[in-house]
């Protein structure tokens, strides 16, 4: 007997078909090429400045007997400007260069701040020991930045630049009399009877005064000593020129505060002659070289760039300088 109850045969599922993919359009196309380019360019970039530098020691490649150009072109300041840590980097790799023979500072500066202009000075004073070091000046040479000038072994300046200064200020600001106008009051508290002396809601008291031109007078016998030493000039002798007042190129030659006129040319071939150097020299600096150069060292992680002036700078500024 036949069994009529068969079962149907399993029917195999159908297989659904892949969708097709959609072509990426030219315009992605583009995109993707230009992104991975500026990519390539960012890396090439970082790996040439690296390379110009010098590597990890951040020396710039250099041919030939070569100076060493270090400019001090800002105020002189231990958190805004020209620093002390980004001046003596300089200087440490100007010495550390072997084809470096001579150092040459490009100063254009009003001076700054009596500690940092300080620390600058001393590390130039050390390192015209090793190597020697022409100044040339810009527009103008004064205050912290003659101090640092008065180390190196000359110092060319032009007829009408603004060389000396010779001097120490400090600026207290009072808005006492502002804020009364406009009922604004403020309450300092102390400990230590002089911790508000300069306070800018106040005047200093007479004996804060005499406390504070005490300072200024050891600041200042510090600065006359330093130039004396740096010139080669009698303590006497500089103390008569050192009255704060600015003299012109031409008048501070005849003082005996720049050795000769001249220009920045002029400063580079004294370097060159000091150096024992042949021909035309070579110019090297440790600035970085292009202005996408901060943002390439500071992705890699060699440099930091410099801060911008801020509140505590503008504090700073009542320093004695």
């Amino acid at each position: 007997m036949e069994n009529t109850d068969q079962q149907p045969a399993p029917v195999a599922p159908q297989q659904s078909q892949p969708t097709p993919r959609k072509p990426m359009s030219t315009g992605a196309k583009w995109a993707i090429g230009l992104g991975v380019a500026f990519l390539l360019l960012i890396l090439g970039s970082c790996a040439l400045m690296v390379a110009m530098l010098g590597g990890s020691d951040l020396a710039p490649l250099s041919y030939g007997d070569s100076i060493a150009l270090i400019r001090i072109d800002d105020v002189i300041s231990g958190t805004t400007g020209t620093t002390p840590e980004y001046l003596l980097d300089q200087i440490d790799q100007a010495l550390d260069d072997d084809s470096v023979k001579a150092i040459l500072l490009r100063v254009d500066s009003p001076g700054g701040t009596v500690a940092a202009s300080q620390e600058i000075m001393l590390a130039v004073r050390k390192a015209a020991e090793e190597k020697p070091i022409v100044t040339s000046v810009g527009d103008v040479c004064a205050s912290g930045a003659y101090m640092v000038a008065a180390q190196t072994d000359e110092i060319v300046a032009a007829p009408g630049s603004t060389v000396g200064s010779i001097g120490v200020i400090m600026e207290l600001v009072n808005a006492e009399g502002l804020l009364d106008k406009v009922g604004l009051k403020f309450t300092t508290l102390t400990q230590g009877e002089y911790k508000d002396a300069g306070s800018l809601y106040r005047s200093p008291t007479a004996t804060e005064t005499a406390m504070l031109n005490e300072q200024m007078n050891v600041v200042y016998e510090q600065f006359v000593a330093d130039v004396a030493q740096g010139r080669g000039m009698g303590v006497e002798e500089v103390r008569e020129l050192a009255t704060g007042w600015a003299w012109l190129g031409s008048e501070a030659l005849e003082l005996g505060l720049v050795d000769t006129l001249g220009n920045y040319d002029d400063a580079v071939d004294r370097a060159a002659e000091l150096g024992g150097i042949e021909g035309e020299p070579s110019i090297v600096t440790y600035e970085p070289a292009d202005p996408f150069a901060d943002l390439y060292l500071d992705l890699l992680g060699l440099v930091s760039p410099r801060d911008d002036i801020d509140v505590e700078a503008l504090r700073r500024w009542s320093l004695p300088r």
